[in-house]
């Protein structure tokens, strides 16, 4: 039923997968924020950007170029996925829109240079243009254009504001060869996995179909689409073969332990019961789904299949089913209890990821244990081989290990350092939340992407200044102010360019300023001879005539809601080189500062590690009190030190192999510190001796299966799969170490007699 459910649920998209990065990111619950925050401002932009992919063509012909891009963008147009290509020339039809916005207001708008030179009492170069203009055979003016706009500076305004939009709408030439961008709008609607690959893989066989027709041909490419499918395609190849690999590993181990088929169905029924009561709880809460939710909450194999481990070692005897969970009810109930206390502290934090996360872990480990219950007992039993390859490992091990065993006091010592020594650790070792450091990206996108940045100064840093007051007109006015102090920095190719609302939609200020200037500098010296040329009265710009304001130019303008909000705006800057610079210029703005996307998100992640730190800290503070109250103070310290110091062990392992310490790692020491408490929880819960050595027989099967989940992770080529991968394998080697030695004593004797 549960099963049915979620597919119901997926299958008719009630219930959304969202395989968004920047989903993750800005999402809190319950939390009072500004209209806009730094955080979503850059989720704004990135997803603007990502909407987007950019192909730069080079040729030695320029015509041959023309018709290749010509023919290439016919092409790509018809792939599903595609919302429009553009080639330069192509907004030529947007003149007439741009002429209908701006023409009623055309005497408040003009370029920085016409500005420039009317502040420079020149206006009469600019009167001796208009004529030239209006007795050019090829001026497209008509009267209402002249009426509105006699000395024609809107042209120029147009002119302007097409250069702030920056380079890259035009073929270039460097060293006989012309570059071409071509710029691809991506469907918004076409935003899954499965079409994003598909998509790029239709580029990827155009551009091939080009580069073999004409090999004098050379292709760039680059956008959020192509990294995502590169990165994903690494991530998928890499969890698919270790997954492979851990599935028929955990089959084989079971095989030999028992020789029987029946067991591997019980495993499978404990762990396919979790994962499906998981699945279908995120939809019951959750109208959208992050992929990654699932793919953490997936890894709750590893403690579900403890769950089953425990139960298939027990040997019937000849007594009831009931019996043999009996055995194992105290220590799993007491496992699941601890699980739920740690994930239910992770609920507490402010996004809706690892909520989700939680939610998922606490439904699917209850579904576990109650398949174990009521499931596992129409399994026929099947004892454990005596003479399998496991057990005699398992058996050769435990000599071993019973050597290290040393008194009470000195375990409980050792406890007391360990426990004291994680939050200090924790403390001392840095975190690292580079979110560039999660992924890998293909050197041959990297080589692409920094081409065409420098060629053609299209997608380069995505930095950008936000400006920040309580009205529109006042962003409006720091926005021309800000543009002022930068310009001696994209003069000196600093920064490559800025374009900002202001641009589109002049202050009222401003628009009152060029009045001014039109009015004093132009009408009154030659209103009345142009006057004369065009047989009609002139009359000065009117001053408190309507001006242009933002709303009036989004139809027309549809661009400008990517450099607004309700309480900020977005000056979006491309190609920076010179941060340090950037940031000097913007000192003395109160209400501007600099954002840098890659920053922001780092920073959104370390938070989120600070949160997933508290809620360990809250998880392990339970577990130390609840295992005082179970065991008393002595051994409640020495069985809760087990799980504490497989988290110290992770966290100190990953720091000396190099593993940064960020927020997806410290999730995974949640999983650590859970199955590291069923480790030793259910060695504490032995009754009995014969009872205490199958218990350690199924914590040995546990760690396999769990290091066969989770450690050949960290065999993975993405960084961030193999980082998890590596501190799950170092804490949980480090727990099962812990769990035996902190509950074994001096006086126990090993299956071949030898005493400590």
């Amino acid at each position: 039923m549960m099963a049915g459910f979620a597919v119901w649920q997926f299958t008719t998209e009630r219930t959304e997968l969202d395989a968004d990065f920047l989903s993750l990111i800005g999402q809190e619950q319950d939390r009072q924020q500004d209209e806009i925050s730094d955080i979503n401002a850059v989720r704004t932009l990135l997803a603007d950007s990502g909407k987007q992919a950019i192909i730069m063509l080079s040729h030695p012909d320029y015509d041959r170029l023309r018709d290749i891009a010509r023919q290439l963008a016919d092409t790509i147009s018809t792939i599903d996925g595609a919302a429009s290509v553009m080639l330069p020339g192509d907004n030529a039809d947007r003149l007439d829109d741009l002429r209908a916005l701006y023409g009623p207001y055309a005497s408040g708008m003009l370029s920085d240079g016409d500005r420039d030179v009317l502040k420079n009492g020149d206006g009469e170069s600019l009167y001796q243009r208009t004529l030239q203009t209006l007795y050019s055979p090829a001026s497209p003016f008509t009267s209402a254009t002249l009426k509105q706009d006699p000395f024609l500076l809107l042209p120029e305004f147009l002119s302007g504001l097409a250069a702030k939009l920056g380079a890259g709408n035009d073929v270039i030439t460097i060293n006989d060869r012309s570059y071409l961008p071509m710029i691809v709008s991506l469907d918004a609607n076409k935003h899954s996995d499965t079409a994003a690959k598909s998509w790029v893989d239709g580029v990827n066989n155009a551009l091939a179909e080009a580069l073999k027709s004409d090999p004098t041909l050379q292709t760039a490419k680059t956008g959020q689409i192509f990294f995502a499918v590169n990165e994903a395609a690494n991530a998928k190849k890499d969890v698919q073969t270790i997954a492979v690999i851990a599935t028929l590993g955990i089959a084989i181990m079971i095989g030999l332990t028992f020789f029987s088929p029946f067991p591997l169905i019980g495993a499978v029924i404990v762990v396919g019961s979790g994962l499906i009561a998981g699945a279908a709880a995120l939809t019951i809460f959750f109208d959208t789904i992050h992929v990654i939710a699932l793919v953490f909450g997936a890894t709750m194999i590893g403690i579900s299949i403890d769950y089953a481990l425990h139960y298939l070692v027990i040997p019937a005897n000849g007594t009831l089913t009931s019996t043999r969970f009996e055995k194992i009810h105290k220590g799993l109930g007491l496992g699941l209890l601890t699980s739920i206390i740690g994930f239910s502290a992770l609920a507490l934090s402010p996004t809706n990821l690892l909520v989700q996360i939680a939610v998922y872990s606490i439904a699917g480990l209850i579904a576990a244990y109650c398949s174990v219950k009521f499931l596992l007992p129409l399994i026929p039993p099947t004892p454990v081989r005596e003479n399998s390859t496991i057990r005699v490992v398992h058996d050769w091990l435990m000599g071993l290990m019973m050597v290290l065993v040393l008194p009470r006091k000195i375990q409980l010592f050792v406890a007391i350092l360990l426990i004291v020594a994680l939050p200090i650790s924790a403390f001392l070792i840095p975190g690292h939340d580079d979110v560039r450091a999660l992924g890998q990206s293909d050197a041959e996108l990297l080589s692409d992407a920094r081409m065409i940045s420098e060629t053609l100064g299209l997608g380069g840093s995505p930095v950008f200044i936000r400006v920040d007051s309580k009205t529109a007109q006042q962003r409006l006015e720091t926005s021309e102010s800000v543009r002022k102090a930068i310009m001696p920095l994209i003069s000196a190719g600093k920064i490559g360019g800025v374009v900002a609302l202001s641009d589109f939609v002049p202050s009222i200020a401003l628009q009152k300023e060029n009045r001014r200037l039109i009015g004093d500098e132009l009408y009154q010296p030659f209103s009345a001879s142009l006057s004369d040329v065009l047989q009609t009265p002139l009359q000065l710009p009117d001053l408190d005539a309507p001006y242009l304001l933002p709303d009036q130019a989004r139809n027309s303008l549809p661009e400008i809601a990517h450099f607004q909000t309700t309480t900020s705006n977005i000056m979006r800057l491309r190609d920076v080189s010179d941060v340090d610079a950037l940031n000097a210029a913007l000192v003395s703005f109160e209400n501007a500062r600099l954002i840098s996307p890659t920053a922001i998100i780092s920073n959104q992640f370390a938070e989120y590690r600070y949160w997933t730190y508290i809620a360990l800290g809250v998880v392990l503070a339970t577990a130390l009190i609840l295992a005082i109250l179970r065991y008393g103070l002595d051994r409640g310290v020495r069985v809760f030190s087990a799980p504490a110091g497989a988290i110290l062990f992770a966290l100190i392992g990953g720091y000396i192999l190099g593993v940064p310490i960020s927020f997806f790692t410290t999730m995974a020491m949640f999983l650590v510190f859970a199955i590291g408490a069923d480790y030793v929880l259910f060695l504490s819960e032995g009754d009995d001796t014969e009872h205490r050595e199958h218990t350690r027989l199924a914590v040995f099967l546990s760690l396999i299966s769990s290091v066969l989940a989770f450690g050949l992770l960290a065999t993975s080529s993405v960084p961030l799969v193999s980082d998890i991968g590596t501190i799950i394998a170092i804490g949980l080697v480090g727990a099962w170490f812990l769990a035996f030695w902190m509950t074994e004593t001096v006086t126990n004797t090993t299956d071949t007699g030898n005493t400590n």
